[in-house]
């Protein structure tokens, strides 16, 4: 699980520099003619930008629901542990007295075979906060990511009002210009 959890991680990292990349190659296209905002080649770009962006959400989603997962599951285990020996089922996780657990296994256990099992726990709880921890880390890179998203998502939706407005410049402009041809066909004639 270990190195599932660091290839993600290396792939998230990969999927934030492509993003990143993304952006700057969107910014240089519209520099190029016949490519500016509102072209059909930059309308392509933001549908597939934003299509892109739906996808990593949900992604994103995902991932946080598998996080949330892992930790009630590590909370299960640990709650079995203590029912299995104890007899009672406390929510030693969120109070805190996982600690008060083991004195408790050690008094009512006896020392040797408790401490083999502590020793298994604490190995596994050291995996599980190693997991834990990479999860963390790819959580921030998703935080990450999605705060470069939301930056070009509002970037494109100021591109697109601006966009409109000159439209309607541009309309109000021909209008003006056709009235002003009329008139002055008119005092030609005349």
């Amino acid at each position: 699980m270990d190195s599932d959890a660091a290839l993600t991680f290396k792939k998230a990292k990969m999927i934030k520099l492509r993003l990143e990349s993304l952006d700057r190659a969107n910014t240089a296209n519209r520099n190029i003619p016949e490519c500016g905002p509102g072209s059909l080649s930059d309308r392509t770009r933001i549908s597939l930008v934003n299509t892109k962006k739906k996808k990593l959400k949900k992604s994103m989603a995902s991932f946080n629901e598998l996080r949330e997962k892992i930790g009630l599951d590590y909370n299960e285990i640990v709650q079995r542990w203590y029912f299995t020996v104890i007899g009672n089922n406390p929510e030693l996780i969120s109070t805190g007295e996982n600690e008060t657990f083991m004195q408790i296994v050690i008094q009512e256990q006896g020392r040797g075979q408790v401490f083999d099992t502590i020793s298994e726990m604490k190995e596994r709880h050291a995996a599980v906060k190693e997991i834990e921890k990479g999860l963390y880390e790819l959580n921030q890179v998703f935080l990450e990511m999605s705060m470069l998203v939301e930056a070009q998502d509002e970037q494109l939706n100021d591109i697109q009002r601006q966009l409109s407005q000159a439209k309607s410049f541009v309309k109000d402009g021909m209008e003006g210009l056709q009235s002003t041809e009329c008139q002055e066909t008119s005092k030609e004639d005349s």
